[in-house]
């Protein structure tokens, strides 16, 4: 089976993580996400991936080289950002009779069998699925019959008035038929230009809802701190790498911890970290390559990618720190937000 990935530009609502590292190699509890995005879909059966990009596919492309994979990797590249539907289109010689699209930013356990199944049940010109959210207010709500046929798009209703809580989970399957309702080289959305001119038309459009399955957009910092977590405590199911040294401490080669160090699961420790003497880390916390924890540190909800260095008696909480970043010590930084590459921390506890 064949996916057309649609990989987003360096994502503005990640930065200033992303001003340095494209949002699809993002670490999630210390794996590329496109690397778990990667595993989900040839998990699924997807031998055929083509990563339709606004941005030199570089990073992505040396990343996937080293992978042993059956599955074919194809980039298409925009000159001018075409938007979802134009960036569809950009990839149309390369796409099959039927083809899965996917929203290059979410991290799920969606089945992809029980929407071609469902597609072809129906007899289906597309079929989307459906994930449920605790506040429909935020997103655009999806409108079915009993049969599953789509009726409507309500974009942003009042949660009191949602006639749902089931959203566009960004998956897709398509028939090629679908390209010949896209304009060719200009901008064009298929949430507001595709989906209502199908529904305009009476097209065979199908959802299905996943109310069971993990599901989650990466793309805010508040969800991307949300996945590392929910990997964690096991509420995504997904692998950890590491070795599970306790119940909830998972650790890379080359640790250090301390006898006086504190750690309180659930934990990551990616390789080489050092946990120095009175340093408390966790619960929830992911520390990638080569972090040290300085003496009477704290780290708590936050995700440090490689190289970051924790000053002593700094307290560090419900951030992101990128790679490198330095918190002086007795430091404290600034909760909910992220910290660029490189970045030194000096706001000084009171």
């Amino acid at each position: 089976m064949q996916a057309l990935v649609l990989v987003g530009g360096f994502g503005t609502r990640l930065r200033p993580l992303t001003y340095h590292v494209p949002k699809a190699m993002v670490p999630i509890a210390n794996v590329p996400f496109i690397e778990r995005f990667v595993d989900y879909l040839e998990a699924n059966g997807i031998n055929h991936i083509i990563f339709a990009m606004g941005y030199l596919p570089d990073p992505i492309a040396n990343h996937l080289a080293k992978r042993n994979s059956k599955a074919k990797y194809e980039f298409v590249i925009e000159d001018q950002p075409l938007d979802t539907g134009g960036a569809i289109k950009n990839a149309e010689s390369l796409l099959n009779e039927r083809f899965f699209v996917f929203n290059g930013d979410i991290l799920t356990t969606i089945p992809l069998s029980e929407i071609l199944r469902i597609h072809e049940q129906k007899g289906a010109l597309v079929t989307i699925a459906l994930t449920p959210v605790d506040d429909p207010s935020r997103y655009g709500v999806v409108v079915t019959d009993e049969d599953g046929r789509v009726k409507a798009f309500v974009e942003k209703p009042p949660k009191e008035t949602a006639p749902s809580n089931l959203i566009n989970a960004g998956i897709y399957l398509y028939e090629r038929e679908v390209l010949n309702y896209i304009p060719e080289g200009q901008p064009y959305s298929v949430e507001r230009g595709l989906y209502p001119k199908l529904l305009e038309i009476g097209a065979p459009f199908y959802a299905v809802a996943f109310p069971n399955d993990y599901w989650l957009d990466i793309g805010k910092v508040e969800h991307y701190m949300q996945a590392n977590f929910d990997i964690l405590s096991g509420k995504a199911p997904l692998p950890i790498v590491g070795k599970e040294i306790q119940k909830g401490v998972w650790v890379g080669e080359n640790v250090q911890i301390a006898p006086t160090a504190k750690i309180e699961p659930p934990v990551l420790l990616g390789d080489g970290c050092v946990i120095e003497d009175e340093a408390k880390v966790g619960p929830l916390a992911v520390l990638g390559k080569r972090v040290i924890v300085k003496e009477n540190a704290f780290v708590h909800k936050a995700v440090l990618w490689d190289e970051c260095v924790i000053g002593k008696g700094a307290n560090v909480e419900r951030c992101v720190l990128g790679f490198c970043c330095q918190v002086e010590d007795n430091a404290s930084v600034e909760p909910d937000r992220a910290y660029g590459c490189g970045e030194r921390i000096t706001l000084v506890s009171v």
